[in-house]
């Protein structure tokens, strides 16, 4: 006979469901990685280099939602109630190509500042890379904004970065719970120039206060926007560095 505590929690596990990826539909936007309240979705890459799809590393941390299935466009995520088949699926039923979490491109920040380098990242106080360059913090010229956008005040860091301290590659690195992503620029915006009253055209105002929405994606226009000056020597290598400041791991992109 079933107990009334045993019929509760059939239906507590009911109740609960656990996003289902299928990689074939998913374009890699984020989008679903953004909108998860809890970090539990994660941009995995694939055996393509350079292809990025979301999976649920830790099905523990989700609380079932459904936001990631919102925010979906291609159809690609369902929330399922099978808890323990979708456990399974995201625990040991990889898709094809996936590379395994622990097999993700660590990178090691620290021995690459062996030599002279530039980092730019955000001006978020979590971001301590002194703490992880440790003996080689003095080999590394670290530049901060808001939101991590490369501008005149940058390149002109990085001309003498490269001219005068003999650096020798550009690190761009970005992190996922960056406060700037969500701002809401249009209000922002629509407040200065209430307050500025004329003194400042509205459409210079929009052009200064800028944020992003896909990290890795921003990584890879702020490199294009160094590469498009023309100021900084060709041979000089530019690399896409992702910090997860919930787990400290750091990744390469590109």
């Amino acid at each position: 006979m079933i107990t009334k505590s045993e019929v509760e929690q059939e239906k507590k596990v009911v109740k609960k469901a656990l996003p289902w990826v299928i990689p074939a539909q998913c374009e890699g936007c984020t989008d679903c990685v953004n909108a998860c309240p809890v970090h539990g979705l994660e941009m995995w890459e694939t055996e393509n280099e350079g292809v990025f799809i979301p999976w649920l590393s830790n099905p523990d941390a989700c609380i079932g939602c459904g936001k990631c299935e919102k925010a979906c466009t291609w159809g690609a995520i369902s929330l399922t109630s099978y808890v323990d088949d979708a456990r399974q699926r995201f625990l040991t039923k990889k898709p094809l190509g996936l590379i395994a979490h622990d097999e993700k491109r660590k990178f090691n920040l620290r021995d690459a500042a062996s030599k002279k380098v530039a980092m730019i990242l955000c001006m978020d106080c979590r971001l301590n890379l002194e703490n992880i360059l440790q003996q080689n913090k003095d080999n590394a010229y670290i530049l901060r904004n808001a939101g991590l956008l490369i501008d005149d005040s940058e390149l002109r860091a990085l001309v003498f970065s490269t001219r005068v301290f003999g650096i020798e590659e550009i690190f761009i690195i970005g992190h996922r719970d960056c406060r700037i992503r969500e701002a809401n620029v249009r209000l922002i915006v629509d407040e200065l120039d209430e307050k500025l009253q004329g003194k400042m055209e509205k459409k210079d105002i929009r052009s200064l206060i800028k944020n992003f929405k896909d990290p890795e994606a921003n990584l890879k226009k702020q490199a294009e926007v160094i590469r498009q000056s023309k100021l900084i020597p060709e041979n000089i290598p530019i690399s896409g560095i992702m910090y997860e400041e919930f787990t400290g791991d750091i990744f390469k992109i590109f």
